[in-house]
């Protein structure tokens, strides 16, 4: 695990724009997931079926164009998870997901409701709302403080936000917050998010875990 720089952030603020080029709509809603077993690495098809899908069912595709589906991509940190307008909405999904292993990721909606999380051994151990609050991140979970950390980014951009806002000042472009926690999930797992994860043929299935 790396801190995070101000060199990530520009990156995803990048990588964004780009996808905002590609297809606007996946700038909106995103799930990005890394899924790392403790002992043995998992596949892609344990990964699938955790999520409870069929990985016999699995046919190539990308994230732009699969609506529902989500793609799985075997890698040597784990199994990495992408999707567009999904979330964990399945209460048991920890509990399968992350037996024996730990997973780590960012998801938000259009609506604003996002979520920076860590599971491990069947539970949410720590999971982090308002990303972008000049309060800072608010943690919540079984171990609040587990990424506290790790959170050294997000309580610098909430610090910017307080100091813009006694200050009365309008920022000229929108604050990093999301490309902030994303950057914040690959100093955790050390996958980096880029381009041709999106528009590269992956494997892809229906997974009820996420909707």
């Amino acid at each position: 695990m790396s801190p995070v720089t101000p060199d990530m952030i520009n990156y995803y603020v990048q990588l964004r724009q780009d996808l905002g080029r590609v297809d606007p709509y996946i700038n909106e809603a995103m799930f990005w997931m890394v899924v790392r077993g403790h002992a043995e690495p998992l596949t892609v098809a344990d990964v699938a079926r955790r999520l409870g899908a069929d990985p016999h069912a699995a046919s190539p595709g990308t994230v732009l164009e699969l609506g529902e589906h989500v793609v799985l991509e075997q890698s040597d940190r784990g199994v990495i998870v992408l999707a567009q307008n999904a979330y964990p909405s399945d209460p048991d999904i920890w509990a399968r997901l992350t037996e024996n292993a730990q997973a780590w990721g960012f998801w938000w909606l259009v609506n604003n409701a996002h979520e920076l999380f860590y599971a491990a051994d069947g539970v949410l151990v720590t999971s982090v709302g308002q990303v972008s609050s000049p309060y800072g991140p608010e943690c919540f979970g079984q171990d609040p403080t587990a990424l506290d950390a790790h959170l050294g980014a997000l309580r610098a951009l909430g610090e910017r936000m307080k100091a813009d806002d006694e200050a009365g000042v309008k920022p000229a472009t929108p604050y990093p917050d999301w490309e902030t926690a994303l950057a914040t999930v690959e100093a955790l797992t050390g996958v980096r998010l880029d381009l041709d994860r999106f528009t590269r043929k992956q494997q892809s299935v229906y997974a009820p875990g996420l909707s």
